[in-house]
Order: structure tokens, then C-alpha cells, then sequence
């Protein structure tokens, strides 16, 4: 018999949120799943945001040898950005990989898959796909798509209109979202399943805080969300036989935001940032002396000359001493109000990339303490601030969830679960691969 292996991502759900949800009862399936599998904590990805992390899952390799780095990138030479997609991925994806081993696919909603490309199976796109045939690969599956009403992705702007709203269109969109996985599962050929169910990530987003309060209405509601993600679950457990692998896993783990950490409004207080206007709107705004300046989410690129457009700081020995300084000076950044550290680490790009793309990788990486979002904003004038979210990002507490093995390897990181899911179907690991197995096979 051909092996089997499905994947189920729940975008942003915490490893500590899995393991209340199922103390409590509140979510059966994975409670059973769990007694028979083993779940693990997980680290994602530098930085711990979809674009990156589910990037690393798919090719199985870090930043510098797929090149996606962030939401936005800069194009080489200039200040101006540009927003990847799946044309800008320079690794080859698990389904790429098994593909030439004539094993067939279908994939849906995984994020930075847009548009979709032309593959052995099935490619329905994930985040940011903005036209469902351009996200659609063959075509052909289009018109069940609509038929069944398939969402995209949630519609976060609701939340402007009413938090009703939003949790009438987040529940709307599992629920198509689940159809459409169900419906490809039973209906066609694969050796490999992967569907991902992003409406996690803005659940927490817009109600971490609601749910972490106990907010009498819309905790509730958030638990209720939890129980029907779970009944989606066992709804794939009872389409798949007992031998097939599953996988369950996050990308990211979540927290509570307390401020939004504007940093190139610190950069330019500090004298290492310089605007040519009052109101600037872009990086293009950027002035002469500038030293550094920073993209979401705390990426931040030294203003090297020979590289940037107007670098300067040269190479080596100033270059070190500025990355040294703005360590030094980031690490001691404090709450307005609790008056503690906000940052926990700042990261060398060499501590955390390799691979062809170095190049293009950020000079220093910041991960924050839990709480603290921290910002590219251009426009920003203070310091900390926060908008309509509640809930952030954070890199630990993702988890990845096998059943009928155990898993041996220690310190988890994303992109070990693609070496893991392509032992699970008998194919050789890439030499070039990042990830590592960590489950050991009959």
C-alpha cells in the first residue's frame, strides 16, 4: 500500500493554548489525537511571521536559501520594497520534492503560495491570494470552489463595523474552509494533504485579549471557535485510515500585545535615522547620515555604503561597531510603565542565516519579550502605540503534533517537520535540507 501523510496547520495556536483547551475538555478530538500521538512545543522562525515560517515548512530550509525574509522585501539597490509571493520562493516546496517520486499532492491555504504554480495534484493558495483563479491550479477546481462558497481568508476590516461582524465572518470562513478540505480529501487522489487553517491566527489577533479576560461574551465565543476547529479536525480523522500519518502544527505561537514598538521612530530619535521631510511616507524619504532603518517586523538593515542607495557606513570594522551599538542600545529599551526590558534578543544576521540569499538577509533581527510588537511603521511618531489588534506573535510556543510515534528530537524548530513528512512517505531528505527527522520509523 502507497503510504499516506496529512497535514493540518492551525496558523498562530499556541503549544500552552493546545495543552488548556484539552486539560479543560473542550476540545475531545484533540484530547484522544494526543493519548495515541505525541504533541511537542516548537520554535518558528526568525522573524516568527507566516510569510517566513510557513515558507521554511514548505521547503524545509531557513530565510537565506528560499529567500522570503518578511511580509515586504527590499528590492536590491533602492529603498523601495516590494511584497513577495510564491514566484519569489527559490527553494523547492515538499510537494515540488515528492513530485519526483510520482506522488501526488493537493494543498490548501498554505500561505505564500499565491498565485498558484503548476504541480503534481491540487494548489489552492493561501495568504495574500486576491483572485481565486489565479490561486486555483488546474483551473478545473474553480467552479466546485465557488459552488461551495470557499473563502479566501477571513474579512479582518469587519472588525471596524462590529466585533460581531468579524466573529460571524470568522466562523463562515472555518466552516467553508473545512468543507472544501473535506470535500478534496474524499474526492481525489494524494499522497500528500496539507491544509492550513489561517482563521486561527485572526481569532487571536482580534479577541487574545477578550479570551485572556474572560471577557463574558466573546470568551465564550473564542471557546466555541476552539470546539469547532476541533470537530473539524476529527472530521479529517474519520476520512483517513489508522496507518496514514498525521501531522498537527502551528507556525508561531501567540501572546497578549501590550504596545506596538515603533522602531525606526527610536532609530531616529537616537539619532541613527534621518527623513528628508516631516511627514515621511516611505523608505524613499530616507535622508543623508542616515545609519539604519528598520522593516516589519524588527528587521533591521544597516545603511551600508556600496549597498543602499546613499550608504554611510562602510564595510567592516564601522560596520560592526554600529551593529554592536544599536545592540547595546535596543536591549536596554523599557515599558513606559512597567519600566522593564521589552526586547529579549537582538540576532546577528550570521547567528540565524545561511544560504544563497545572504545577501539580502537583515544586518540584526529583534525578538522581543511577549507583549511587544515590534514595527517597521514609517509614520509613526511615538514610540509605542497600539492599534485594533490584541494579540501578537511570538517565536516560541508554536507546537507540531504526530500520531502513533514519538518524537526524539529536542529543541523543534519549523522547518524539521518537512524532513519529518517526507521520511513519513519513504522519500530521501535533500542534502541541502535545514530540517531534521524527529520521529524514527519502522
Amino acid at each position: 500500500m502507497r503510504k499516506k501523510t496529512v497535514v493540518i496547520g492551525l496558523d498562530g495556536t499556541p503549544y500552552s493554548l493546545i495543552q488548556k483547551l484539552t486539560q479543560q475538555g473542550a476540545c475531545p478530538n484533540l484530547s484522544k489525537l494526543i493519548s495515541t500521538g505525541s504533541l511537542r512545543e516548537m520554535k518558528s522562525t526568525h522573524p516568527a511571521v507566516s510569510s517566513v515560517a510557513w515558507t521554511s515548512f514548505m521547503t524545509g530550509v531557513n530565510p537565506a536559501k528560499h529567500g522570503i525574509f518578511g511580509f515586504v522585501e527590499r528590492i536590491p539597490n533602492t529603498y523601495d520594497v516590494y511584497y513577495p509571493n510564491s514566484k519569489h520562493v527559490m527553494s523547492k516546496t515538499i510537494w515540488d520534492i515528492i513530485r519526483n517520486f510520482n506522488k501526488r499532492s493537493v494543498i490548501i491555504n498554505v500561505p505564500s503560495t499565491y498565485p498558484a504554480s503548476e504541480m503534481n495534484g491540487i494548489l489552492i493558495a493561501g495568504f495574500v491570494a486576491i483572485d481565486l483563479v489565479r490561486a486555483s491550479f488546474p483551473s478545473s477546481v474553480v467552479p466546485a470552489l465557488k459552488e461551495m462558497g470557499y473563502k479566501i481568508d477571513v474579512e479582518t476590516q469587519l472588525i471596524h463595523e462590529s466585533k460581531d461582524k468579524l466573529f460571524d465572518d470568522l466562523f463562515l470562513t472555518l466552516e467553508r474552509r473545512t468543507n472544501a478540505i473535506l470535500h478534496f480529501m474524499k474526492n481525489e487522489i494524494w499522497d500528500l494533504f496539507i491544509g492550513i487553517f489561517t482563521e486561527t491566527d485572526r481569532l487571536h489577533h482580534f479577541f487574545w485579549e477578550s479570551m485572556e479576560r474572560n471577557d463574558p461574551k466573546y470568551s465564550s465565543l473564542f471557546l466555541d471557535y476552539y470546539k469547532k476547529v476541533d470537530d473539524a479536525i476529527g472530521k479529517v480523522v474519520e476520512n483517513i485510515s489508522n496507518d496514514t500519518t498525521l501531522i498537527l502544527l502551528s507556525d508561531h505561537g501567540f501572546c497578549g500585545l501590550k504596545h506596538e514598538v515603533n522602531i525606526n521612530c527610536w532609530l531616529k530619535n537616537e539619532g541613527f535615522l534621518n527623513f528628508k521631510t516631516t511627514a515621511p511616507k516611505s523608505l524613499s524619504h530616507i535622508g543623508e547620515g542616515t545609519k539604519a532603518y528598520c522593516l516589519d517586523p524588527g528587521r533591521i538593515y544597516i545603511n551600508l555604503r556600496g549597498r543602499e542607495p546613499n550608504g554611510c557606513v562602510e564595510p567592516g570594522k564601522d560596520y560592526e561597531q554600529l551593529r554592536d551599538t544599536l545592540i547595546s542600545k535596543l536591549i536596554k529599551i523599557k515599558d513606559p510603565v512597567a519600566k522593564t526590558n521589552i526586547i529579549d534578543k537582538v540576532h546577528k544576521r550570521e547567528e540565524i542565516y545561511h544560504g544563497k540569499y545572504f545577501d539580502r538577509a537583515p544586518d540584526l533581527v529583534i525578538e522581543p519579550k511577549h507583549g511587544y510588537d515590534i514595527k517597521g511603521a514609517i509614520d509613526q511618531r511615538t514610540l509605542f502605540s497600539k492599534g485594533v489588534f490584541s494579540g501578537m506573535h511570538t517565536y516560541d510556543d508554536a507546537f507540531v503534533y504526530i500520531n502513533h510515534k514519538d518524537i526524539t528530537k529536542h529543541s523543534l524548530e519549523t522547518i524539521d517537520v518537512t524532513a519529518t513528512i517526507l521520511a513519513s512517505l519513504d522519500i530521501p531528505i535533500p542534502e541541502d535540507m535545514d530540517g531534521i527527522n524527529f520521529v524514527k520509523w519502522n
